[in-house]
């Protein structure tokens, strides 16, 4: 006889890994200057400057800024953003349109969980994102200003 047995697991939540489809590179600003319009045809090599940013190859897509996403690791429990780039700051205010995932990793970057859908709002600690928009201030040391750790908890769907 086969049964399943469903019993709550703790596991120690140390990093988020954010992948994110943004639409408008140039709506964030990166050490006070906007980002780069990936959207520019007459500019086709142009790159997002914000760190973290990850060419995923040429997509065949329609918007050139496609080919480019928006891939942090934050440390949970200090809002630090591991791969950030030291010196640089940034106001982002990033468009995602239905293109967000994330995983929750233990502190051996295994996956505990994944998240796919809306934008939480643990990503928009600066004003609401209403499910769409990644909305942060990050310092020159890689933290997320207002970080609130608790909402990762929200990423976790239990199970009937």
């Amino acid at each position: 006889m086969k049964i399943t047995i469903n019993k709550p697991t703790e596991f120690e939540a140390i990093y988020l890994k954010v992948d994110a489809g943004v639409r408008y590179w140039d709506d964030a600003k990166v050490n006070g200057e906007y980002d780069t319009n990936c959207e520019d045809l007459e500019s086709p090599a142009a790159e997002p400057t914000i760190p973290c940013a990850e060419y995923v190859g040429e997509q065949h897509r329609v918007l050139h800024g496609e080919n480019w996403r928006w891939r942090p690791l934050i440390e949970i429990e200090a809002g630090k953003i591991v791969n950030w780039q030291q010196g640089i700051t940034a106001n982002i205010h990033y468009k995602v349109c239905d293109d967000f995932a994330c995983e929750i990793l233990d502190g051996n970057k295994e996956v505990i969980t994944s998240y796919n859908g809306y934008v939480p709002k643990v990503m928009c600690p600066k004003e609401n994102g209403y499910g769409d928009y990644i909305i942060m201030n990050i310092d020159e040391n890689g933290f997320i200003q207002g970080w609130k750790k608790e909402l990762i908890k929200r990423l976790i769907q239990e199970e009937d």
